[in-house]
């Protein structure tokens, strides 16, 4: 039996309840039909994981889901993340590598580490990060990513 906030999580972007400036952003990327580095900001709630996984979704992207709270460290960042974002595509389309609860990543290992993965990785991988207080995000991944804050 599933947990019913999986259950009945939005699948795309058109099911995602947003205000109307949220929803026209995340509704022209999938349009464009090219994710971008994202940084989704908010409380807790507001549905960042969801767009994210969403928006994956509607591209068509291959992804992956890393809980920093509980996985946030740099040997995350050398095996899983590196593994999946060096590899193209199985159906040719962009990854995608989702950071949930970033802020609970470790400021002094992963954040440094991942502004050089963003960078070594940008032909065929994007990554969306989630997080709830910008101040435990360093400045060097504030100013690689679009930040989007779920101001609800």
């Amino acid at each position: 039996m599933d947990l019913y906030v999986e259950k009945y999580r939005p699948k795309t972007i058109s099911e995602c309840i947003l205000p109307k400036n949220l929803n026209d952003t995340f509704e022209e990327m999938v349009k464009e039909g090219t994710p971008q580095n994202l940084l989704l900001c908010g409380p807790a709630g507001t549905g960042k994981t969801s767009v994210a996984k969403a928006l994956c979704s509607d591209l068509d992207a291959e992804s992956i889901v890393i809980n920093c709270s509980e996985d946030g460290n740099i040997d995350t960042l050398r095996t899983k993340i590196r593994s999946f974002a060096s590899t193209v595509s199985l159906n040719g389309n962009t990854k995608v590598v989702i950071l949930d609860e970033f802020d609970y990543s470790n400021a002094n290992s992963i954040q440094p580490a991942l502004r050089g993965a963003i960078e070594e990785f940008s032909k065929n991988c994007r990554f969306i990060i989630t997080y709830n207080y910008m101040k435990y995000i360093i400045v060097p991944i504030l100013s690689r990513c679009n930040n989007i804050e779920f101001a609800i």
